[in-house]
């Protein structure tokens, strides 16, 4: 980024000092680093870091936004920026981006831009995607002649060998809260929300419909039968992420959620473990395209109350850069969101792949949703630890969440 007159008087004075916060402590090597790089190149800017870990990101966000001493610089989720607007709570970066003929905009694929966009207006900047894919055991599948589901239909055939061999076909840990059985059963209400017209309705899309109930009744009773018949361990709702790993890499399940930016982590187990892992999206329904249920992406905010909006924009320009984003990508095998990043891991353009193919539609809220997706993933919890409810319960619970939360927040 070229540097102004201004910049280079600010440089000669006391630098300002940016405070950042980013979720991944993991990376902390790599965010010390690009900070160490970007204050070398802006000596008027200095970064205070502060590092939380991701399960407690929504909530520190909101309380540093009722208390106004929010970082000028966080990562964020940019389906939720809507929502933090909706407190008052983003810096709008539309100038900024589409500055020089949407030069920064451009560097970008439209369909992250657009997630962090409400109203016309751009408060989120993406850093990199994020999905939750199935990952499965190739080696179980090549030494049974097993082949890669390609509908719906066809991975209910699979877990049917699956489960005749003794091995537990989908694992979803469903502590805490639901976790990844609630994305399931989301997962499967997709396709009949798409059947039905409200998936692609900007009603929905907006955060705005709560007649679902037909297609979360849907859902839940294909749930519940996935469960009785063994498809899904029938002690999901105790099983923890680490002992669902456990169980895939010991063989005793073949199809296992994970996140893409766990790749590192899945090569290194795989790898220890002695097995060859696939990767693909959950198989769609005849007649419905190849959906992803929770395709987001990991973004940056600026804070409305800053002080320093010039300088936040420069070190979001520079987090932005392709020399950044390519050296994080290599580093740490995530799906950047410069689009003209290159991979030269085989998984890595894998995701590329999936993300490019099948079609997402994240719900976007213009409110503050408040706790409704921890309460829908309670519900389904709930839902399947009684045995006397069915799916028209589940799908009366989540619509009345939704109405409740449309009712409370919604303007």
């Amino acid at each position: 980024v070229q540097g102004t007159a201004a910049q280079t008087e600010a440089s000669a004075a006391e630098p300002v000092t940016i405070k950042f916060m980013h979720d991944w402590p993991e990376y902390e090597t790599q965010f010390n680093q690009i900070i160490s790089d970007f204050e070398a190149a802006n000596p008027d800017i200095k970064i205070e870091t502060t590092v939380i870990t991701w399960d407690v990101l929504t909530k520190t966000l909101q309380t540093a936004f009722a208390s106004g001493d929010a970082p000028d610089v966080t990562c964020c989720w940019l389906d939720r920026v809507g929502g933090f607007n909706a407190l008052g709570a983003c810096y709008d970066l539309t100038e900024a981006m589409e500055a020089n003929g949407s030069e920064w905009k451009n560097e970008f694929i439209q369909a992250s831009v657009d997630l962090g966009t409400v109203g016309g207006k751009i408060y989120g900047v993406p850093f990199r995607s994020t999905c939750t894919l199935l990952v499965y055991n190739k080696t179980m599948m090549d030494e049974n002649g097993w082949e890669e589901p390609k509908s719906q239909a066809e991975l209910v055939e699979l877990m049917d060998k699956a489960v005749q061999k003794g091995v537990i076909p989908l694992i979803a840990p469903g502590n805490p809260e639901g976790f990844q059985l609630a994305s399931l059963t989301k997962t499967l209400a997709e396709p009949e929300l798409y059947k039905s017209g409200k998936l692609t309705s900007d009603e929905y899309l907006s955060g705005h419909l709560s007649d679902v109930s037909a297609e979360y009744e849907a859902a839940g009773n294909k749930v519940k039968e996935w469960i009785a018949k063994g498809y899904i361990d029938k002690n999901t709702l105790a099983l923890t992420k680490e002992e669902a790993a456990t169980q895939f890499y010991t063989g005793k399940g073949l199809i296992y959620f994970a996140n893409n930016n766990e790749l590192t982590a899945l090569e290194e187990n795989a790898a220890e473990a002695g097995i060859e892992l696939g990767f693909m999206a959950f198989p769609p329904e005849e007649g419905v395209p190849t959906l992803l249920f929770n395709y987001g992406v990991d973004g940056w905010m600026v804070y409305s109350g800053t002080e320093y909006p010039e300088q936040s924009i420069r070190f979001l320009k520079y987090l932005s850069s392709l020399d950044v984003q390519q050296a994080f990508g290599e580093e740490t095998l995530s799906v950047m969101g410069n689009k003209n990043c290159k991979y030269e891991n085989a998984n890595q353009n894998k995701f590329v792949e999936i993300f490019s193919e099948a079609k997402s539609y994240r719900i976007k809220f213009d409110y503050s949703q408040g706790s409704l997706i921890t309460d829908e993933a309670l519900a389904i919890a709930d839902f399947v630890a009684d045995s006397s409810k069915t799916g028209a319960d589940l799908g009366k619970a989540i619509a009345d969440l939704k109405q409740k939360c449309i009712e409370e927040n919604a303007k």
